[in-house]
């Protein structure tokens, strides 16, 4: 049939031809292999073509071989489409790991989604390509021939876009002119990334970072500002958000999770990620934020500022759940009048109609932070309760910055039976010293440098009767003599004071400073006599900055020198400098560090 006169066209649509001798049968193989070059054995396939769904010939099927081919022979010249069987497939690849290099240069921009290979090279693609074969990279839900079952079931309204781009599921086609050789087929493995949380009583850098951006995260007003201007697309609705974060970016594994820079062209700060099975992904993100919701006709009294200022989200996968609390840009209305009162937290105080939690059975609390935290429980009761019984079987992860810091520490007080781990940044005081004894669990407190957040309120017993008395004065006059009993904490320690919870990490900028000795010459003599040369002492800063990052405590298992050093530094300390640099409930207080004198001549 090579002879170019046999055509047909819409005047002659039919012509009949003898054609002599027997046609021309063709082959295909296809290897399944993963990202690491390993073969997918006995994977049921089918495979189709006009032939087969003409009825000239059964449609193929088998399984892959024990080197993950499939060789289909006798083939028509035409297009072939192969499926595979969707559960096995799904249930192999959930356990096949990830090759490192992602392709991570298709981020910009970030919400184009475009889904492409990772960076080209993969051992798989590089013996293809030597042994003269086709490569082809792709997803399960290119090859599937239905929606694997997903458990826990997946009850979104759309597929995961990365596993899935083809909804109607309709197979990985052959091309006609591509038949008669080998196909390398590498297939991204089904899994999803999860953040790396350490739940342990040391101190995690690992931690410190993720549960630092999900701090900053919980800034997020995308869907507040989506849902009130009511002009923004639904895809454009989860830009920026715990949605777009926890169902976009930790199911696309064609790059790391990443976040918007905090200036216009600077870097995107990634998560420290780790690929885990797909069944192990989050499977709830949710943003609590009280400028959605109706107040209850029970609370009208609540201050706007609350309203405004109270925003958490939470996450869970299937052994982790993560809490974190939003802090405020105005964090010093906070801090004015009756804000600064501390109340009983054992129940017994609180603003709203409602019993308020009881947290410790000695000790106060901060009235505002109370007052907030109380506040969310009226706004978020169902998402609260569902949070504290998730909490009973996973390990339990709470953040926040600054007013959230707060937050997070009375929601840890209130989940203390659950082995609550938290992190803090930029926190204020929260509990008085009393309280500390029954907050009991593990948290790492970070302090930036000269922040002024972490030193309020302050140090010192601040409640007193006035608090109580004289009706709508109270608050003010309250205030006033807190302030006296903050002069004179100052001179003597006395009552129930505010204290920090929690063991301090510190980032402090040090500047190094070099003494020298100046010799003058010696001055003309008077009555008394020739004078001798002077000397003086210069103070000189020298040019390098240095960003410190003091941890109280290393892991011994982790790294056995870092713990001797670590050890040895401490004991060089006297207990009055160890007090000033790790001081327990407060803050430390940094001093320049200076080189040793030297003298330049």
């Amino acid at each position: 049939m090579s002879e170019y006169s046999h055509r047909t066209d819409t005047i002659c649509a039919v012509k009949t031809v003898i054609v002599r001798g027997k046609q021309i049968r063709h082959w295909l193989e296809l290897q399944l292999l993963d990202e690491q070059g390993d073969p997918l054995p006995h994977q049921p396939y089918r495979a189709s073509n006009e032939a087969t769904r003409c009825g000239l010939v059964p449609e193929f099927s088998g399984q892959s071989d024990g080197q993950g081919v499939i060789r289909l022979e006798g083939l028509h010249p035409i297009a072939v489409t192969l499926w595979l069987t969707a559960d096995p497939l799904a249930e192999v690849m959930q356990t096949r790991r990830l090759r490192a290099t992602r392709g991570e240069k298709l981020r910009e921009p970030l919400y184009a989604y475009s889904y492409g290979p990772p960076a080209p090279g993969s051992r798989a693609e590089k013996l293809a390509r030597e042994a003269g074969n086709a490569h082809h990279y792709l997803r399960i839900g290119q090859l599937c021939d239905r929606l694997p079952k997903i458990k826990p079931e997946w009850t979104g309204n759309q597929l995961p876009a990365f596993h899935f781009p083809d909804p109607k599921f309709s197979g990985f086609t052959i091309a006609a002119d591509a038949l008669n050789r080998r196909h390398v087929l590498e297939i991204c493995p089904f899994r999803a990334w999860n953040l790396v949380l350490h739940h342990q009583p040391e101190y995690s850098m690992a931690n410190a970072y993720n549960l630092g951006l999900m701090a900053d995260l919980s800034y997020t007003d995308v869907t507040f500002k989506a849902r009130k201007q009511r002009v923004l697309t639904p895809a454009e609705e989860l830009r920026g958000s715990v949605e777009e974060f926890f169902f976009r970016q930790c199911l696309d594994l064609s790059r790391t999770p990443s976040f918007p820079p905090p200036t216009p062209g600077g870097l995107w700060p990634a998560a420290l990620v780790v690929d885990v099975p797909f069944s192990e992904r989050y499977t709830t993100a949710v943003m609590l934020d009280a400028r959605t919701v109706s107040v209850p006709k029970s609370e009208p009294n609540i201050p706007l500022r609350i309203i405004e200022d109270t925003q958490l989200f939470y996450v869970s996968n299937k052994t982790q759940l993560l809490v974190a609390w939003r802090g405020t840009s105005e964090f010093w209305d906070w801090l004015t009048d009756a804000q600064y009162q501390p109340v009983l937290a054992d129940g017994t105080r609180c603003e709203t109609k409602a019993p308020c939690t009881q947290l410790t059975n000695k000790g106060k609390v901060h009235f505002g932070f109370l007052q907030a935290f109380e506040v969310a429980k009226k706004l978020f009761g169902e998402r609260l309760e569902e949070i504290q019984e998730q909490a009973r079987d996973k390990k339990l992860f709470i953040c926040g910055h600054s007013l959230g810091g707060a937050l997070g520490l009375i929601h840890s007080a209130e989940l203390k039976d659950f082995n609550p781990l938290l992190y803090t940044y930029g926190m204020p005081r929260t509990f008085t010293a009393m309280a500390m004894q029954y907050l009991r669990f593990t948290h790492y407190r970070h302090i930036n440098d000269a922040d002024l957040i972490p030193c309020v309120p302050p140090e010192a017993e601040l409640d007193n009767w006035l608090y109580q008395a004289l009706g709508p004065l109270g608050p003010d006059l309250g205030y006033l003599w807190s302030t006296g009993e903050l002069l004179a904490s100052k001179i003597v320690e006395f009552g129930d004071p505010y204290w920090h919870h929690g063991n301090p990490v510190l980032f402090f900028t040090a500047q190094q400073t070099m003494q020298s000795n100046d010799t003058q010459p010696a001055v003309q003599g008077g009555n008394d006599g020739p004078r001798m040369p002077q000397q003086r002492v210069l103070t000189r800063r020298l040019a390098k900055i240095t960003k410190l990052y003091l941890v109280p405590s290393l892991s011994d298992e982790k790294s056995q020198y870092a713990s001797e050093q670590q050890k040895a530094f401490i004991q060089s300390l006297s207990r009055d400098s160890l007090k000033q640099y790790f001081p327990p409930y407060s803050n430390p207080e940094p001093v320049p560090i200076a080189s040793a004198p030297r003298t330049i001549s």
